[in-house]
């Protein structure tokens, strides 16, 4: 396994260990169970003693599942473009670990036998449920805590915006339509990458940047994290917004400061954004830049 699918394993699971839905569901499931007692264990075990056998049991199975569910859903991101699909497959996978765990965890509490039989017997028990889990999982997605920027694991928060500055980003569109001496400015479409975003965070796009399998959205209201391609997003940024000046980076018009000149034997642009980042420019965008956005380069 390489380090990037480690990476980005360990992110995903965290991302989801972090979703309050899904520990909503985990309580409820392993209260069902502590109640009803299926599989005998209403009649075996005393209350106490099958809360904790449950408890046990579900938090093992669980993390199986999820490791799974995680691992899958980073190494067939560029295979599989529905992540439902992909976690499905990762719920199947998930289904010889689960029952092992099951068949272990029954017999240093119950007492039952451990052989490959067994575990071949509880193994197929689990599938079916693996993947109802996995449906689960996926409903506790959704909602306006999916893709949570200040939850999401390797991901640098940019500085917050204040007020004055904010603003000043969110009437950049109106402000240049002045200077152009029209009456009433002609403000562009709303990009539909907004309609992606949390309605909260829905404002002045300043720029996007590549993370993992994901693009940080960055708006004078706020930040998120978006599964999907750079290029997908871009094109969703509407008609001549902005700049791609970077594979892993692109700036609206309205994001730019200024445009830094960095000496050396070999020099280079940086972009210095209005949320107070420093984005180097490509060699092959350096052009681009430079007729773009003419007017902010350092010392014009």
């Amino acid at each position: 396994m390489s380090d990037t699918l480690l990476q980005s394993t360990l992110r995903e699971l965290r991302a989801l260990l972090l979703r309050p839905r899904l520990w909503l569901v985990f309580a409820l499931v392993v209260g069902l169970f502590v109640l009803t007692g299926p599989f005998g264990t209403y009649e075996r075990l005393a209350f106490p003693t099958r809360l904790g056998y449950w408890l046990v049991l579900h938090a093992v199975t669980w993390a199986c599942a999820l490791t799974s569910i995680s691992f899958f859903d980073a190494a067939l991101g560029k295979r599989l473009p529905s992540r439902m699909s992909r976690m499905l497959v990762g719920a199947a996978f998930a289904a010889l670990p689960v029952g092992l765990a099951i068949t272990v965890i029954n017999f240093a509490l119950l007492m039952r036998p451990l052989n490959l039989e067994r575990i071949v017997e509880n193994a197929l028990v689990s599938l079916p449920i693996s993947i109802a889990f996995c449906l689960l999982t996926w409903l506790s997605l959704s909602g306006s805590d999916q893709a949570d920027p200040e939850a999401a694991p390797g991901t640098a928060e940019p500085p917050a915006l204040d007020g004055a500055r904010a603003a000043s980003i969110a009437d950049a569109p109106a402000a240049q339509a002045r200077e152009a001496g029209t009456g009433r400015p002609d403000l562009p479409d709303r990009p539909a990458l907004l309609d992606r975003l949390p309605a909260n965070k829905r404002g002045t796009l300043i720029r996007l940047e590549v993370q993992d399998h994901y693009v940080l959205a960055v708006t004078s209201r706020g930040t998120d994290l978006l599964l999907m391609r750079l290029g997908d997003a871009i094109n969703e940024t509407g008609n001549d917004t902005g700049q791609q000046i970077h594979r892993s980076h692109w700036v609206s018009d309205a994001g730019v400061r200024k445009i830094i000149r960095q000496g050396g034997k070999n020099p280079r642009l940086a972009v210095e954004t209005v949320d107070g980042q420093t984005l180097p420019v490509s060699r092959s965008q350096l052009a681009e830049v430079r007729a773009r956005w003419a007017d902010r380069m350092d010392g014009a």
